[in-house]
């Protein structure tokens, strides 16, 4: 029974309450609306072929909806992350592809900031070439290695974010003191997340966007604001 299950959910089809249900478990997670977004557009990634190898003869194509099913959600938090990068990262390379083997990044302690500024830049930990600076808050500092150019890019206004983070610093009292958190406050602060993504991909980056060249700019690796994972604190909260 398990297994005959488990064979229906991989095909998209789902018992629920004696009925059958055809869903695209693929795209079930993706918001649609993103898609054809003017800041949504996919852009181009060149690394090497293996772990001994040379570059690739051809670049990738790295999207939202990529980095949304390696994260494990659509979020804020990502998009924010996309945006600013996207339009910051093929300008340093002459034909526009991000070469994800020369650059170096720091960014917030944030499961949604980290998670897509590596996948985007191949800045790693692990590999010393991803630092973590929460005084930077939602902006991110890129560096590519073979000049030494580094830029700052960050949000020209986050008013439109306001709502938002009063709701979540709410949340995080909740948690912090022991109360309980209801499927309401999650679905108000998702609610507020969407309208913070659509106006993240619907506002012309130049005016959402500041981008801050830095002189003389020394990476500096540190891990000092390591801490706990944010986003699965209400992972049990009911619909």
């Amino acid at each position: 029974m398990v297994k005959k299950v488990c064979l229906l959910i991989a095909t998209g089809v789902v018992l629920w309450a004696g009925e059958t249900v055809h869903l695209n478990i693929d795209d079930a997670f993706y918001e649609k609306s993103v898609k054809n977004a003017p800041n949504a557009k996919p852009v181009l990634v060149r690394d090497t072929d293996s772990a001994l190898g040379r570059y690739n003869l051809y670049p990738k194509k790295l999207d939202i909806k990529a980095l949304a099913r390696a994260h494990g959600h659509l979020c804020d938090g990502l998009v924010l992350s996309y945006v600013e990068l996207s339009n910051l990262l093929p300008t340093l390379f002459a034909d526009g592809v991000i070469d994800r083997t020369d650059l170096r990044v720091v960014a917030k302690n944030s499961p949604c900031l980290v998670d897509t500024s590596g996948l985007m830049t191949g800045a790693r930990i692990n590999h010393r070439r991803l630092s973590l600076d929460n005084s930077l808050g939602g902006a991110f500092i890129v560096q590519k290695i073979s000049t030494g150019e580094a830029y700052k890019v960050e949000l020209a206004d986050k008013g439109f974010m306001k709502a938002m983070r009063a709701k979540e610093d709410e949340i995080k009292v909740k948690q912090k003191s022991g109360q309980k958190v209801t499927a309401k406050d999650v679905d108000e602060v998702e609610a507020l997340a969407f309208e913070a993504m659509k106006h993240l991909l619907n506002t012309d980056p130049k005016k959402l966007l500041k981008i801050t060249k830095l002189k003389d700019y020394h990476f500096h690796f540190d891990l000092k604001d390591i801490g706990s994972r944010s986003d699965i604190g209400n992972r049990s909260v009911g619909r």
